[in-house]
């Protein structure tokens, strides 16, 4: 008997050793038509063009692959392409929508099964089996044929994708589309330069040693080498971003440093092998950890594991990278653009970032940031080679990469560009002017960083401080949880760089969806379970030892404010203030000049909307996570490619909550700010105002942005915006509707 589920699992673990597109799609119409024992199994394909491509086939001719192409309604395939629904037909000639396309030689086939491919939505192509003789398919086969296409959809989205990309001939290149993760924004163009010297730690090939103490002297060299040459300080990015460098630079050396994987190292030495398959072995190990996390921003932390074990391993074998030196601006392209590569590039060369790899939390993403150009990350498993020394887009606000654009697509792209630049300069003079609206309104504009690195692009865009400081960097950079030394001199770096501007530090908001290494939770709903708050009062002291050091680290710069993440409950934060207070007085005994500074909390949690009377005393300003209060609000995981679609900060129950809750803030008499993407949106800065928030804080990149928008503003016409955004049914009529008055203000060159 036919089981679907196990018969559609097999077929694609049989898939995923096949080495091409080409070759995957035919293995599976031919595991198809074997397991189904039809005469016919095709795979056709929704191009980029939307039309529907034969892809694979076994039983039609194969002279139509490629060839045979239909729009969606046309014929029984295109049917079901636009219906998205199958059709069971006994004889398909009888069908009122059969095409017949002679290429095909399908004449012969009455039977006729096709299913719908779909993936979030949009239907990916049709599959389709059929038999010579006059019948329909029973409903176990039906079932199969459904059951494998919806593992299709699911498992070969991008496979799919790429079957239908034509091959580059000598008389035609066609255009190429790499859709991937916006790392940091911007539109450039530039030559590609194809990254070729990539050492991949998982392709080390593993030796046996020479002898124990042999191997443990040349790791232990080879480490050294690596933190001599960290300390450097590898300063040939320029003058601008030496901050942002070295900051990162500090992140590999306590990774370097940490006892735990010396350690595991040394460990796997003492079983035999070399010091190059130790290395590998232990790094890999403590890169597991990371990559198993469901937070993004640890996730990206795996990176920097990978580009130290890549520098360690090259001074093992004395195989140090040569500076690129081309003689044009260039858009670095390659596997894992990382930090190693930004140092041996002059920095007027380096105009963009193209990694098959990465994440937007990456530190790839942030030094690209810090240095202003474009970066796309996290293309997945696609083949870059074609682009080398040719003229490529990258746009890093849509995370789009074009290769061979034709003349009409590269004077767009070049119209926006000279549109930007001419934008970035006319809003350099900003930096020391106000964000004050027409009517004389002030707004606060801080910034949000996560890493040392953040730091010196906010104060060079003109923040007024750190809107959020996310502290878990101390904790992530290390294999044991950090000393209060470590911690101190970590957050005296952020508080006095920006003294005596304020600084928001939020304490640990770690715990279930980010699990440290040396510390693993394993919940089955993590971002409803033990995260944030809850976990640092179950761990007191843990949270005793970061405060301590935050309130050392405050002395002489006094301008630290401490945000509680997570909070849900009014006895949560009687307890944070109890173990505060503790800090103080532990630290005024051993004589540190100490005082308690201001709390307040991130509002994540929809049940703090109404507790806020309740905590209104013991709080003294409230900072509204529009990320997390939006994914909480509509039950959406915004990481979940599967329901991403649904989340959406301008969701009229979202501007519902926002207003009451900033109307309930000003009753209180309670200071209100908000930090996440809806800060640097310009339609949603237009209702927050409304909304009376005159605090926001935003990534360093689109402060000027949106502080030009701000001096262009009435507070008057936001509040008449706001009320008419509850006439609008849907998200895109309230952006399109805001959208035009920020056109009429002459501002359209912030609509992306």
């Amino acid at each position: 008997m036919l089981n679907p589920l196990i018969t559609a699992k097999r077929i694609l673990i049989s898939a995923a050793q096949a080495p091409d597109s080409a070759s995957l799609m035919r293995l599976i119409v031919d595991r198809i038509r074997t397991a189904l024992k039809v005469d016919v199994c095709s795979l056709y394909v929704m191009d980029e063009q939307g039309e529907l491509v034969l892809t694979a086939t076994l039983g039609l001719s194969e002279e139509s692959i490629g060839t045979t192409r239909m729009a969606p309604g046309q014929g029984l395939v295109g049917t079901i392409a636009q219906r998205q629904h199958p059709l069971n037909l006994d004889n398909a000639e009888h069908h009122p929508r059969f095409r017949y396309f002679e290429q095909t030689g399908e004449e012969d086939f009455q039977g006729f099964l096709g299913v719908p491919i779909i993936h979030l939505g949009q239907t990916l192509g049709v599959l389709v089996v059929q038999v010579q003789e006059t019948r329909r398919f029973t409903e176990e086969e039906e079932a199969f044929l459904i059951t494998m296409a919806a593992h299709m959809a699911g498992s070969l989205a991008g496979n799919l994708k790429k079957a239908t990309r034509p091959l580059v001939t000598d008389d035609h290149v066609p255009v190429l589309r790499f859709q991937g993760i916006k790392g940091a924004p911007g539109i450039q163009i530039a030559t590609a330069w194809l990254v070729k010297d990539d050492v991949r730690l998982d392709d080390i090939p593993e030796r046996d040693g020479t002898s124990i103490d042999y191997e443990q002297k040349r790791i232990a060299e080879a480490m050294a080498d690596t933190r001599d040459e960290l300390d450097t300080g590898l300063d040939q990015l320029g003058s601008n971003s030496n901050d942002t460098l070295n900051s990162l630079l500090d992140v590999y050396k306590l990774l370097l440093q940490s006892p735990e994987l010396k350690q595991a190292i040394a460990d796997e030495i003492q079983l035999g092998v070399s010091a190059s398959t130790a290395l590998k072995r232990a790094m890999l190990s403590q890169i597991a950890v990371f990559e198993a996390m469901d937070d993004p921003y640890l996730k990206a932390r795996a990176e920097d594991l990978r580009v130290l074990g890549v520098r360690v391993y090259r001074h093992l074998h004395e195989e140090l990278n040569e500076r690129m030196q081309p003689e044009n601006p260039v858009i670095l392209v390659g596997r894992e653009i990382n930090i190693s590569h930004f140092t041996r590039i002059d920095h007027d060369k380096l105009v963009g970032i193209v990694s098959l790899e990465g994440s937007a939390l990456s530190h790839t993403a942030v030094l690209a940031n810090a240095l202003g150009i474009p970066a796309v990350v996290g293309i997945g498993d696609e083949d870059l080679s074609s682009l080398d020394k040719t003229e490529i887009i990258i746009d890093g606000y849509r995370g789009l990469v074009i290769g061979h654009p034709p003349v009409a697509l590269l004077n767009e792209f070049q119209r926006m560009a000279r549109q930007e630049k001419a934008l970035q300069a006319d809003l350099s003079h900003l930096k020391s002017l106000p964000a004050e609206s027409k009517d004389g309104q002030r707004v606060r504009l801080y910034t949000n960083t996560g890493l040392l690195a953040d730091i010196t692009p906010g104060l060079e865009r003109g923040a007024e401080g750190i809107g959020l400081y996310r502290s878990e960097i101390p904790f992530m950079a290390h294999n044991t949880f950090p000393t209060e030394e470590e911690q101190v001199r970590i957050y005296r770096g952020v508080l006095s760089a920006y003294s005596p501007k304020p600084v928001v530090m939020r304490t640990l908001d770690i715990g279930g969806d980010k699990a440290l290494p040396y510390f693993p939770i394993k919940e089955q709903n993590p971002f409803l379970g033990w995260r944030g708050v809850r976990f640092t009062l179950d761990y007191r002291n843990i949270l005793l030892d970061q405060i301590r050091a935050m309130l050392i680290a405050n002395v002489d710069n006094d301008n630290l404010q401490l945000m509680i993440p997570m909070l849900s409950r009014e006895d949560e934060l009687e307890r944070f203030h109890a173990i505060v207070d503790e800090a103080v007085a532990q630290l005024k005994e051993e004589g540190y000049p100490v005082s308690k500074p201001p709390v307040g909390i991130m509002v994540e949690v929809p049940a703090v909307l109404w507790l806020l009377p309740r905590l209104r005393d013991t709080i003294d300003f409230v900072s509204i996570g529009s990320n997390d209060l939006t994914q909480y609000l509509l039950a959406v995981d915004r990481n979940n490619p599967k329901v991403a679609s649904l989340y959406s900060h301008l969701h009229p129950a979202v501007i519902s909550a926002l207003r009451g809750l900033v109307r309930e803030c000003k009753r209180l008499n309670l200071p209100v700010s908000i930090c996440g993407e809806m800060a640097t949106d310009p339609v949603a800065v237009v209702l927050l105002l409304g909304m009376g928030v005159r605090t926001l804080s935003l990534s360093a990149f689109h402060l000027p942005r949106i502080k030009w928008l701000i001096r262009y503003l009435h507070i008057s016409d936001c509040v008449s915006l706001l009320d008419r955004a509850q006439n609008y049914r849907t998200e895109q009529d309230l952006r399109d509707m805001i959208n035009d008055h920020i056109r009429e203000l002459g501002l359209g060159a912030l609509i992306q």
